[in-house]
């Protein structure tokens, strides 16, 4: 049974494979956006909310989840030591991603961790939600959607914002100062743009002005009514 509302739990196949999902929780559109770093995601998923669209955020939930006291906070210091903390003992979220970029195992470690307790979290917003369609944003839906569907992620489409990697370096660099050499350390320890593209049910071009990008994502909406 449903933990969050009793109901009973059924199975169903899913992209090939059995996914035990609440008929009552389930809304009947779950669209998950993704995109690599400074692919411009977070903008459309700031458009697609003012809209009147519910948006169910993993980086706030992660946020969340860092917060002092949380057992991710506690486990998090016990994987990567006190130094990435700040000088208020808050996880910093930029000393961590330098942990986690530093190595394909810690990279792992950390994600293992963080990700089950955040489906969890997103499956108990998706309960609460009112409207038909939801709209869930997980940055790495495509580098650990395995892992994502084994901790009980269901989803419909997966929508990708997508830009060029040049684009991807310009905008890192404008956006955080990061160098060259950096942002392609962390675009390297992502999935390519281009496979990305491969997997995902929707794009979302990201190549010319908002304006463009805006009117794409209105086509796209339409489209979901």
């Amino acid at each position: 049974f449903c933990r969050h509302c009793g109901d009973t739990i059924i199975k169903f196949q899913l992209k090939g494979r059995g996914t035990y999902i609440c008929p009552t929780c389930q809304k009947s559109h779950v669209l998950a956006i993704t995109g690599g770093i400074a692919t411009g995601k977070s903008t459309v998923s700031d458009y697609i909310r003012s809209k009147g669209y519910e948006i169910i955020d993993s980086d706030h939930i992660v946020h969340d989840l860092y917060k002092k006291g949380n057992s991710i906070y506690l486990s998090i210091i016990r994987m990567a030591g006190i130094e990435v903390l700040n000088e208020n003992n808050e996880i910093d979220r930029s000393k961590l991603v330098k942990y986690v970029f530093s190595s394909e195992t810690r990279r792992k470690e950390v994600n293992r961790l963080v990700h089950k307790a955040v489906i969890e979290r997103i499956n108990e917003e998706i309960s609460k939600t009112k409207g038909n369609t939801v709209f869930v944003d997980i940055p790495l839906m495509l580098e650990e959607k395995e892992n994502l569907i084994n901790y009980g992620l269901v989803y419909n489409q997966i929508w990708l914002v997508y830009t060029t990697k040049a684009m991807q370096i310009e905008r890192l660099f404008k956006r955080d100062k990061r160098d060259k050499s950096e942002s392609l350390k962390i675009l390297d320890a992502q999935m390519d743009i281009k496979e990305k593209r491969n997997q995902a049910d929707i794009i979302i071009e990201n190549i010319g002005t908002l304006e463009e990008l805006k009117q794409q994502v209105d086509r796209l909406l339409e489209q979901t009514e």
